[in-house]
């Protein structure tokens, strides 16, 4: 499995728009055989002296933190989906929306592939 994951800081007036658009791409993203997930922030400070996501980006007042998760078979997958995906009219429009209620600049992605399968 490979995981692309996302760290979305949504103004809070722009949260329920903000959710349409993800969820108008959960259904695109799954005609690539992508499944998508979107989990709203609910502690962000660590627990039992750990760190939190907030010693790891200052959070203004009116921010609301959001994780998107996007499960692809293989690293390979991953790719051969996301060139298709860009060359869907459907999904740069509704990415293009989005981008007019997230800073991207803010926005932190990263992948990840299974570990315990390369063992």
């Amino acid at each position: 499995m490979f995981v692309s994951l996302y760290i979305f800081r949504v103004h809070r007036q722009s949260v329920p728009r903000f959710i349409e658009l993800i969820d108008q791409l959960k259904p695109l993203i799954q005609s690539y055989e992508g499944k998508a997930y979107l989990f709203e922030e609910d502690v962000l400070t660590g627990k039992q002296g750990s760190m939190g996501l907030l010693n790891l980006f200052d959070l203004r007042d009116e921010e609301v933190v959001f994780l998107g998760k996007i499960e692809f078979h293989s690293k390979e997958h991953f790719h051969e989906a996301m060139e298709q995906m860009k060359q869907d009219n459907l999904i740069k429009q509704t990415y293009d929306q989005l981008r007019e209620v997230v800073d991207f600049t803010s926005l932190i992605t990263s992948t990840f592939h299974d570990a315990e399968s390369e063992v």
